[in-house]
């Protein structure tokens, strides 16, 4: 097990969590307007949806919330390297200088790296041994007690 593994999961969720949903809310509705890309207004905001489901799996401890991190994380390192390739081929920046945008699809492909990193080192409590259970539920000091009881 990796000690902190939860707790980088978390704050990684919250930081890209806050991120997708100010994109979802205030910035894609605004880009799309109302002509045929409006498609990407739920899908935006069914993306940022899923990081706080996902954080509140990993803060309950569920298996499954480990596995949509690790979905999100990779959903969000594809989009930060469709969003590389299309700066290749000359697409408009992200930001109001040129120099802008690589940066921030760089950025965006280091954390959403860390972030499926992180939850994936998060321990999935059906395929550890008994000891390992009571161990990741309990904490290491109270494993023997919670033994013995």
């Amino acid at each position: 097990m990796y000690r902190g593994s939860r707790l980088a999961a978390s704050f990684l969720l919250v930081l890209t969590g806050l991120a997708a949903s100010a994109i979802a809310l205030f910035v894609v509705p605004h880009t799309v307007g109302d002509g045929p890309t409006r498609w990407a207004m739920p899908v935006a905001i069914a993306f940022a949806i899923g990081h706080w489901a996902a954080l509140a799996g990993i803060v309950r401890g569920r298996d499954w919330g480990r596995n949509l991190a690790v979905l999100v994380g990779e959903l969000g390192g594809g989009l930060a390297i469709l969003a590389g390739v299309a700066l290749l081929v000359g697409a408009g920046s992200f930001g109001t200088k040129i120099a802008d945008g690589p940066g921030l699809a760089a950025w965006m492909l280091g954390v959403y790296t860390l972030l499926a990193i992180a939850a994936g080192r998060v321990p999935v409590l059906a395929h550890l041994s008994p000891l390992e259970r009571r161990r990741e539920i309990y904490g290491p000091s109270f494993a023997g007690i919670a033994a013995a009881v």
